[in-house]
């Protein structure tokens, strides 16, 4: 019996690869056939990934006592953990403000991600799990284990159809505290001050502390503070509410487009479409289109402006002394000061195109006489032009004001009423006419009859 020619299989420890010796037969003995070869591999199991091209390879060359890759098995194909996007900024902090001059506004700090409804605030990345392999004997080979991704969330959200993307369902702010993102309609401050700058949310914002003199919160719902209110600037779209009240410093500016509750009010310029009611009034200038009603322990009303379309009740008003105070009802406050607005922006017109009239004529004159300047001529035109679009101007606020001045008819329910006493000095006007007291009166209630102001008892 001769030694045939025969080949030595080596199968790697991961079962991914086969390598082959081939060693010579002696003289005259059986020679490997490509048959035989893949019999062989059979045997021992290989039955994936087989390279036809590398036995071939061998029985062509036959290099003896070298290597041949027989067969290689196929690598997994590895995938990737699932994650989520932010589409906001996750790691806020407060910055000032870049002006577009370059300078930098240490009043105003970004430090809010503000949204609206129907924003998408993270999107979902699937995780790819990858493909199996196959190793060459045939079984699978796994790639590793991949992490699903999973949106965490609190209220106020939807998740898409698609489970894609996370969406607010309310305007407001966006964050993300230990990977679960919360949405609110309600901005929740401690203080309003240098480490907060100026406040504009979409939403509404509630306050546990103080707002500080030269800041302002500015909100689309309601704003409500548990301190105090200082020389600031409050706008809300919706209610205001002072726990505490106002020391408006004469330079605090409030503005609701709702009502207003507060403890006091003192030193402060307020205007709000709904009703008033506050425990003491000091040294402001008030007005509403709703009722106004002062009726805490002290109840007054002292010193300042304070206006109604409809009702001013107060246990007190003034003081002995005579510290001018002013209360009017009968026509909304809002109304009259734009009719002031108007007359004020069409004295400030009319005066311009006299002023500019002159210079024309002057103008006109010199060029008549041959001594106007080149220079000169474009500043005719200019104030020709500035002239046309005053007077157009002044047409369109005459317009306004007439339908303001409709608007502007008198209240015929409108009434000033006192819960103890009215001092003198005290200016009472009703739809346009006025009463200035000259003593001191106690449980009276002011309104209109037959074009007069009347007093009686209630």
């Amino acid at each position: 019996y001769k030694r045939q020619e025969f080949g030595d299989y080596r199968i790697s420890h991961d079962t991914m690869t086969l390598e082959a010796v081939f060693y010579p037969p002696f003289k005259g003995a059986v020679e490997l056939t490509y048959e035989e070869i893949q019999k062989d591999l059979k045997n021992i199991g290989v039955i994936s990934g087989i390279s036809e091209e590398a036995i071939r390879l061998f029985l062509l060359e036959k290099r003896y006592f070298e290597t041949y890759v027989l067969a290689k098995g196929t690598k997994a194909r590895e995938g990737s953990d699932g994650y989520i996007e932010y589409t906001f900024n996750t790691s806020l902090k407060p910055t000032p403000k870049m002006n577009e001059d370059g300078t930098v506004d240490f009043h105003t700090l970004e430090n809010v991600n503000h949204i609206k409804s129907g924003d998408v605030v993270a999107i979902l990345h699937p995780e790819d799990r990858g493909d199996n392999g196959t190793d060459i004997l045939g079984r699978p080979v796994y790639p590793r284990k991949v992490k699903r991704a999973v949106f965490r969330y609190g209220k106020n959200m939807e998740v898409s159809e698609d489970k894609l993307k996370l969406i607010s369902k309310v305007d407001g702010h966006v964050t993300l505290e230990n990977d679960k993102v919360f949405v609110s309609n309600v901005l929740e401050l401690v203080d309003v001050d240098a480490s907060t700058g100026v406040i504009n949310y979409n939403g509404s914002v509630m306050i546990k502390g103080n707002v500080l003199a030269g800041f302002s919160v500015k909100a689309a719902g309601d704003i409500s503070v548990s301190g105090i209110v200082e020389g600031a600037t409050i706008i809300a779209d919706g209610d205001i509410t002072f726990n505490r009240g106002v020391q408006g410093m004469s330079r605090c500016q409030i503005h609701a487009v709702g009502n207003l509750v507060s403890k006091f009010i003192e030193s402060a310029t307020v205007s709000v479409d709904g009703y008033i009611n506050a425990d003491s009034i000091l040294n402001s200038q008030i007005s509403a289109h709703g009722d106004i009603v002062v009726s805490g322990k002290g109840g007054s009303i002292i010193g300042g402006n304070v206006r109604s379309t409809t009702l001013i009740e107060a246990s007190n008003i003034g003081t002995p002394m005579g510290v001018a105070t002013s209360v009017e009802v009968g026509v909304d406050p809002t109304v009259q000061d734009r009719i002031k607005e108007i007359d004020a922006m069409i004295k400030d017109k009319t005066a311009e195109i006299e002023k500019l009239s002159q210079l024309v004529t002057v103008f006109r004159k010199k060029q008549e006489m041959g001594t106007l300047t080149p220079d000169k001529l474009p500043m005719i035109a200019q104030f020709t032009k500035t002239i046309i679009l005053d007077k157009t101007d002044i047409k369109e606020l005459m317009i306004e004001r007439e339908a303001k001045e409709e608007l502007a008819g008198e209240n015929v329910d409108a009434k000033i009423r006192v819960v103890k006493d009215i001092h003198q000095g005290t200016k009472i006007t009703i739809s346009g006419d006025i009463m200035i007291l000259n003593d001191k009166y106690t449980h009276c209630q002011y309104s209109k009859r037959d074009g007069e102001i009347v007093s009686s008892v209630w």
